[in-house]
């Protein structure tokens, strides 16, 4: 696993959303692995999520692509601040990996939910920090709608 600060993310292409959902709302769709593959574009399945998620170190183990072309890989905890800040590293085979930073914050009415998701080795470590972003921005700008959604829907804690 590659280390580095989840600073080195910080940019105006980071997706931001407001959500009525508080951040512990939020937060409760996050610390509970097996939502992955439903707020997370790309991911079709869940094969298994360590007890211990979403403690540092621990792993999901989810599977990406459509049928025929499928791959199984695993999303790693690097550190977690509950309630404030997820950041994972996620194998995107044989391309190296990805870091996504996930960022909670309260707001009036509700919280505001960031992501940014940058390469980390191999291959895709040779596109620019700002490009990637930008690539990715779309699918991230998903995965925040349908993680709010999902939040929403939760039960507000009393």
């Amino acid at each position: 696993m590659v280390q580095s600060s989840p600073a080195a993310v910080d940019s105006p292409l980071i997706v931001k959303r407001h959500t009525t959902a508080s951040r512990k709302q939020v937060w409760d769709v996050v610390a509970d692995g097996w939502t992955y593959s439903q707020w997370v574009v790309g991911n079709t399945r869940m094969r298994a999520v360590t007890p211990d998620w979403p403690a540092p170190g621990s792993k999901i183990h989810h599977t990406i692509g459509v049928w025929p072309v499928v791959v199984n890989d695993e999303t790693i905890v690097e550190s977690c601040t509950p309630l404030e800040e997820l950041v994972l590293f996620a194998r995107v085979r044989p391309f190296g990996g990805a870091r996504i930073t996930l960022r909670l914050a309260d707001i009036h009415n509700g919280s505001r939910i960031e992501m940014a998701e940058v390469p980390v080795g191999g291959p895709l470590n040779w596109v620019p920090r700002r490009l990637s972003l930008l690539l990715v921005y779309p699918r991230n700008r998903e995965c925040v709608e349908r993680l709010a959604a999902l939040a929403e829907r939760r039960e507000a804690p009393q």
